[in-house]
């Protein structure tokens, strides 16, 4: 088999030969979706003759990862209805007219009654399930494989715990405590599982982390392989689960909404305590030291300093599959098909999804100073785009920049923006969209990065932070290096916790646009004023007595998000199914949503 070849066909979506290789001529099983997608026991395949052969074991593990979360858009029905979740915070306005941000969560539509493929996170999708359960058929089989070894064996049931515990905090981050499945479930099961508290759910999440640790491989050795589980990953995910259950949505003295979840502890935790911002703290700090001693991760640095070579730097490191700081990729398949359907002409998803005005001013300029919040937008006399952090070119699409072998025509009245009624907020999100056309994108592996490397360092800068009543050098030096790989200066010396809080958590919503982390630090920290904000836009038009030849408009987009007005902390959350409760098996309502 020549490496060309076997490259392609070890990225569905991992390095595992077995999963990839047709079956044809295997006469003894018929695999593919027909045993895939159902139980094996409904079409006559018994468990003794699927584990007979790693060649065949493996197959199960591979549809457990082909389970894993996937950020960006890529078929029929994915969450959220084909827009990103920052659609649903005061960063980004979604004008997707079939896209749950519009149909379900602007005006209100979304309830108990209304979960859907629509909702941020389905919680009855089959997908989720079925990956726990596919992942606990390997833990207790995959032992009597005969043609494997117990390194084999014990790494296939580490990966196998990660999945779990991947779900399980995706589950937890929207709905609190969860039903915790804790073995393969059978044909004939009835699936009725209590839900855990917010305390037994993060327990469970980190035992299972922590048994998989031993056995994981802090990185892959092999380049084909990469994309399947890694210490570094489990390692940054139990740290991502501790730092949003020690927040304070979970870890405070009053809950965030009363109602019979909170009194039975599964929506916080039933009181503070500074230990969970300790054990956050005490795994951000078992990363670095595991970083120290085995290195291979590193912040994607630029070739030069300057725009160009922090943008390269900065685009390859969310991009790019083998980037040295994605801790694990996911992908749907080799080729991708997301090009067409996310940056396509007739499906534009990236052109649905506009930054707001928000977000173009949380950006700080090119010397790390704040975007002045008294900017004259009237008079044309400075350029709002220029001198700006590198990131804010790769995040958002301005007028005047490269796009699509012209500069981009933003102005009301251009080939972009034809008048100032269109829909939108005058921007458009350029992250992910490699230029929005598929001869940039088409073609290249469709990655999706689910942890990066920044993250660890935020999340820990954070936990130190708020576990010692302010920061350290330590947590200063973290989060500096992810300014400085985009040129920008140091913090400022001298903050304390609050002001730190605040540098870091606008730090993680620069760095982390589009990917799926900024709707998370809005709810752990019950940012009420986020949700509740003025979503806003600006209309630039072409005024030749201006310095600039432009001048600025701000405008509302109206009408109000439902939660501006009808404000309740139910939002934190979402529903659990009206139809899982009136099956009457032990699930409790989230509050607000009874």
């Amino acid at each position: 088999m020549n490496r060309s070849f076997k490259n392609r066909i070890l990225l569905l979506p991992l390095g595992l030969l077995f999963a990839a290789m047709s079956f044809n001529g295997c006469s003894e099983l018929n695999f593919g979706n027909r045993f895939l997608d159902q139980q094996p026991e409904q079409v006559g395949i018994n468990l003794d003759t699927v584990f007979s052969k790693k060649y065949y074991a493996m197959q199960v593990l591979t549809k457990a990862y082909t389970t894993l979360p996937y950020g960006i858009p890529y078929d029929a029905s994915p969450n959220l209805g084909g827009d990103l979740l920052d659609a649903l915070t005061e960063l980004s306005y979604s004008t997707l007219t079939y896209g749950g941000a519009r149909k379900v969560y602007y005006v209100g539509a979304y309830s108990a009654s209304n979960e859907s493929t629509l909702s941020k996170y389905f919680f009855t999708n089959s997908k989720i399930w079925s990956g726990i359960r596919y992942s606990w058929l390997m833990i207790e089989n995959v032992d009597r494989v005969p043609d494997m070894t117990s390194l084999e064996k014990n790494r296939a049931k580490a990966e196998a715990k990660v999945i779990i515990a991947t779900h399980y905090s995706e589950l937890f981050r929207h709905f609190g405590g969860v039903p915790y499945l804790d073995h393969a479930t059978g044909v004939n099961e009835a699936f009725h599982y209590e839900r855990l508290t917010v305390a037994e759910t993060v327990s469970r999440i980190v035992t299972l982390i922590d048994e998989a640790l031993p056995h994981l491989e802090w990185k892959e050795s092999d380049e084909n392989d990469n994309g399947r589980m890694t210490k570094a990953y489990a390692m940054a995910l139990k740290l991502r689960v501790l730092l949003f259950a020690a927040s304070p949505l979970f870890n405070s003295a009053e809950p965030y909404l009363a109602g019979e979840a909170s009194d039975r502890h599964l929506t916080w935790y039933g009181n503070y305590d500074v230990q969970r911002w300790r054990d956050a703290e005490s795994a951000g700090r078992a990363f670095m030291e595991e970083l120290a001693a085995s290195g291979v991760y590193d912040l994607v640095q630029p070739a030069t300093q300057d725009e160009a070579g922090y943008r390269k730097a900065y685009h390859d490191a969310y991009f790019t599959r083998t980037s040295s700081e994605v801790l694990l990729s996911v992908r749907m398949n080799y080729h991708n098909n997301y090009a067409s359907v996310f940056c396509g002409a007739t499906n534009n998803y990236a052109k649905n999804q506009c930054p707001t005005l928000a977000f173009m001013r949380l950006f700080p300029m090119s010397d790390g100073s704040a975007f002045p919040e008294d900017f004259d937008w009237e008079s044309g006399a400075v350029d709002p785009c220029a001198n700006r952090d590198p990131r804010f070119y790769e995040t958002i699409l301005t007028n005047g920049r490269d796009y699509q072998g012209r500069k981009c025509q933003l102005y009301v009245g251009g080939v972009d923006r034809k008048d100032e009624n269109t829909d939108g907020t005058g921007l458009l999100m350029y992250k992910f969209s490699q230029d929005y056309t598929t001869a940039t994108s088409l073609g290249a592996v469709d990655s999706w990065p689910a942890i990066r490397l920044p993250e660890v360092y935020l999340s820990y800068a954070e936990a130190i932070n708020e576990a010692n009543g302010g920061p350290n050098d330590t947590a200063y030096d973290l989060v500096n290096r992810v300014r400085n790989r985009v040129g920008l200066g140091n913090l400022p010396e001298g903050l304390d916790q609050t002001a730190f809080r605040e540098a870091v958590l606008r730090e993680r919503a620069c760095e982390f646009g589009y990917e799926n982390v900024h709707w998370f630090d809005i709810v752990r920290w019950k940012n009420e004023a986020a949700l509740r904000a003025d979503i806003q836009g600006v209309n630039m038009y072409q005024d030749n007595s201006t310095p600039t030849k432009f001048r600025y408009a701000i405008f509302d987009i109206k009408p109000n998000r439902v939660w501006k007005d009808q404000w309740s902390p139910k939002w934190y959350l979402s529903a659990i199914p009206a139809d899982e409760i009136y099956k009457n098996y032990g699930l409790v309502q989230n509050p607000g949503w009874e």
